[in-house]
């Protein structure tokens, strides 16, 4: 079996929040992601790994659109205190996800 092409790119975020600011983080993640989306992002999910630390999975159609998209942030407001880790891109080599039946889950 052939691996088919996957087109975009996928970064990896990490933060550590502490749990007083983690409510007033994860809403401005949310105010952030609606905002990168009206500028080519393709949408995230957030989460918590086993060690506290805040996990957000981001999907672009392409390192330059992230990174434009990012630079024109300027005037966006601050984010609660947060110590952010090494962001990771990944280039996607297989897409089995399947975000009609992972909707359904989360209704």
């Amino acid at each position: 079996m052939g691996m088919e092409r996957v087109s975009g790119a996928v970064f990896i975020y990490r933060w550590r929040v502490a749990a007083e600011h983690e409510t007033a983080f994860l809403d401005r993640w949310r105010e952030a992601t609606r905002d990168l989306g009206n500028r080519g992002g393709l949408g995230s999910l957030i989460g918590k790994n086993k060690d506290g630390e805040l996990v957000a999975i981001a999907l672009w159609p392409d390192a330059e659109t992230r990174d434009a998209a990012f630079a024109s942030n300027g005037d966006a407001e601050p984010w609660p205190p947060n110590d952010r880790l090494a962001a990771e891109q990944i280039d996607p080599l297989s897409d089995m996800w399947k975000p009609a039946v992972w909707r359904e889950l989360n209704r």
